[in-house]
């Protein structure tokens, strides 16, 4: 039982005490009265007793209810700033979490690194494999993503197949490090996986330091700039096609009468 429970539980039995020991001298001194003090005393004690038991139940009540309420706005802070799928921030509190970390940064002149990561196919594994197996992937990918970091770093689901992750006391040469070991747990969980589809992602890195003007905003658009760029590449580089030169039909049809000719 806590103290705050125990506390008027306590003042009544001192209160008690106190009643009782005035009775007990009053019964002393007034020796003369003809009513027997100690026919008042009985039923006094009793009563402030009964007292005791209610007040303590009462408080028992009070802080099982409290410890509910407790619980409840510990529930809806989660709901309010996690994303449940993932078990990360969810957008807004991703957003608030970068503006903390940066104000640190230049509080502490320390760097900062910010990774915008995209997670490639989901649209055809929702489409092709239904969307269990298309949160199965967010859920694997993130996973991968949270062991790829230090537990000092944040990261945040902005939406769909969008992550962003938050790296203080991080340079650019330190964040691709960062990438490079989540592609290689993507490469080695697509090798293991007996799966029909594969996981890939894009990303976009942006670097602020306490020497320069960036704001939280260029950080993101930096860094979604760069993964743009990098996401275009790659689908040129995919969707290229090797240059067939066109037959010239003229130059086919002249050598054909040139041949009955002969």
């Amino acid at each position: 039982m806590e103290l705050k429970t125990w506390k008027p539980l306590i003042m009544n039995i001192i209160l008690m005490i106190i009643f009782t020991l005035i009775v007990v001298t009053v019964n002393l001194k007034m020796s003369i009265m003809e009513i027997d003090l100690n026919y008042f005393i009985l039923p006094m004690f009793c009563a402030i007793l009964f007292g005791c038991v209610i007040t303590y139940l009462f408080m028992k009540r009070i802080r099982y209810l409290e410890k509910r309420v407790n619980e409840k706005t510990k529930e809806l802070k989660y709901h309010t700033s996690m994303d449940e799928l993932t078990n990360t921030y969810n957008r807004k509190m991703g957003l608030k979490m970068l503006k903390n970390h940066f104000d640190l940064s230049r509080r502490h002149k320390n760097n900062l690194s910010v990774c915008l990561i995209d997670l490639n196919g989901l649209k055809f594994v929702n489409e092709k494999f239904g969307r269990p197996k298309g949160d199965e992937l967010i859920r694997n990918v993130s996973e991968m993503l949270r062991s790829s970091i230090r537990e000092s770093d944040m990261i945040s689901r902005m939406g769909g197949d969008e992550f962003l992750t938050v790296l203080p006391e991080c340079d650019t040469a330190g964040a691709r490090i960062v990438m490079r070991r989540l592609r290689d747990k993507i490469k080695a969980y697509n090798e293991d996986s007996q799966k029909n589809y594969s996981a890939s992602i894009n990303f976009g890195i942006s670097e602020s330091s306490y020497s320069d003007n960036k704001t939280v905003e260029y950080l993101l658009l930096e860094a979604d700039n760069k993964r743009y760029v990098i996401n275009k590449r790659k689908k040129e580089i995919s969707h290229e096609k090797p240059h067939v030169p066109k037959k010239n039909k003229d130059n086919v049809l002249i050598f054909k009468l040139w041949v009955i000719v002969l």
